[in-house]
Formats: structure tokens, sequence, C-alpha cells
């Protein structure tokens, strides 16, 4: 099969890598800058996501899907989706909770140190998950223009040999423009990150008035990776990233209420 990348794809996935990389950095510099939130609360995000979600929630996938049960979770759509969601709640939202309670408790004297928190958690998820992988679309479609995918291809076998052929047939059919629809899923999982963050940050600065928020945040969690799986696979791409940008705004708006319900608006420190 003859392989070739359009120049308008190159272009997108390098602008998509590239905002991946900035966005976070943007995000960082306004909530220190204007609002005064603790650059520790950001890296303390970032390393959690890695933590969490890279070694530990990957090493706990790897044991499943090596048992039986991972076999009927694997051959079922919507077991998939359940699991996968319950899954990114638990570690994702018990990371959290481990930092605010743990590591950051200086940092709970000042709300806006939920938000550098979450944009560190989600700036590391649309670093290493969004920009890391549109770096390697680039080398795969420079390796694909340059005439040398035959040769990639010639060097694999079994299961590798099939995948890095899925992945260089996508990177010859995906319409351009859709690389920026998957910087928009970026963005709303950004925004759904930091809304998590909040909620849990309040359950622990208060924990008497806000104890279902740790809850309440898994649960949230959960539904947006479960509707995530149901919709990629259902429906066609605009209408997934609409049923996410619904939900995740659902989340936002909860997560709003509950800062105006208990944000101090002065400096504690």
């Amino acid at each position: 099969m003859e392989y070739h990348v359009s120049q308008a794809s190159i272009v997108m996935i390098a602008v998509c890598m590239a905002l991946g990389i900035i966005v976070p950095l943007v995000l960082f510099f306004i909530l220190n800058r204007k609002k005064h939130a603790s650059p520790r609360a950001f890296f303390v995000g970032w390393l959690a996501f890695l933590i969490a979600v890279s070694i530990l929630e990957r090493l706990f996938h790897a044991l499943v899907f090596r048992s039986s049960i991972g076999t009927v979770i694997q051959g079922n759509l919507y077991l998939y989706a359940l699991y996968g969601g319950i899954a990114a709640g638990l570690f994702e939202e018990l990371a959290r909770y481990f930092c605010f309670s743990r590591i950051l408790k200086k940092e709970q004297s000042w709300d806006w140190n939920a938000v550098m928190y979450g944009a560190g958690h989600g700036g590391s998820e649309m670093f290493n998950i969004f920009s890391v992988t549109m770096a390697n679309n680039l080398i795969y479609a420079a390796s694909i223009n340059s005439g040398s995918a035959g040769a990639v291809l010639g060097t694999l076998s079994g299961d590798m040999l099939g995948q890095m052929q899925m992945v260089f047939a996508q990177l010859t059919t995906t319409s351009p423009w859709l690389y920026l629809l998957s910087f928009a899923e970026r963005l709303i999982a950004l925004a759904a990150q930091i809304a998590l963050s909040v909620l849990v940050f309040y359950a622990v600065k208060d924990p008497a008035r806000n104890r279902r928020l740790l809850l309440i945040a898994v649960e949230l969690h959960a539904l947006i990776d479960f509707l995530s799986v149901i919709a990629g696979a259902l429906l066609t791409p605009v209408l997934a990233e609409l049923v996410i940008l619904c939900v995740a705004a659902v989340v936002c708006w909860f997560a709003w209420t509950v800062w105006k319900q208990n944000h101090e608006t002065v400096n504690a420190n």
C-alpha cells in the first residue's frame, strides 16, 4: 500500500503539538501572575497525573486485562467503558485527595491553588497524551513522505506490524481538521480536570461541609470517561465531542457553584 500524508495534515499536527505545550504554560503564568497561585500546586498536579495514570493505573490495567475477567471486559463495549471510567475516577481523584491532604496542606489557604493544581494535572494529560502523540505522528509522517515507510514496516511482524500499518493508514486518511477537533477534546478535558480539582480541594479543605464532594468527583470523572468511550465508538467524531462537551459543561457548572459557595476572596496568607 502506498502511503502519503498531506502537507495540511502535517501543519495541523505540528500546530496541535505546539498548542498542547503552550496552553498549560499560559495557564500556569496567568494563574501565578494574576491570581498568585502557587507554582508548587501546578507541578504537584503534573507529577500526580504521571504517577497515578501513567504508572499506577497502567499497571492495574495490565493485571486486570491478563485475567479472565479482563477478557470479558474487553469483549463488551459497555463493560469496558464502565471499567475504564471507574478506574480513571478512582486513581485520579484519590491522587488529588492525597495531594491536597498530604502534600499541599499549606496551599489550602488560597483557593486558586485548586485551579493551579487542576491546570498542572490536566496540563500533564494534555502534554503527555496529546502533544507526545502528535510528535510521534510528525515522525511517522516524515517517515512516510520520505519513502521509508516500507523499510520501517519491513522490520516489524505480528501485532506490531498490524498496529503500525493502522497508524500509517490513519495518518494518510485523516482529514486535517480532525486534528483540531482532537485539540478541542483536550481543551474540554482540561476544563473538566480543573473542575474536578476544585471539588476535591473543597472536600479536603472543609470535610464537614463538603465530605461528599470526593465521591461526587469520582462519579463525575467515571461518567465523563464512560461516555467518551461509548460516544467515540457509536457516534461521528463531531457528535461524540458535542456529547462530551455537554457533560463537561455540567461538571464545570457544578464546580463553579461549589466554588461560589466556598471561595474565600481574601488570601489567608
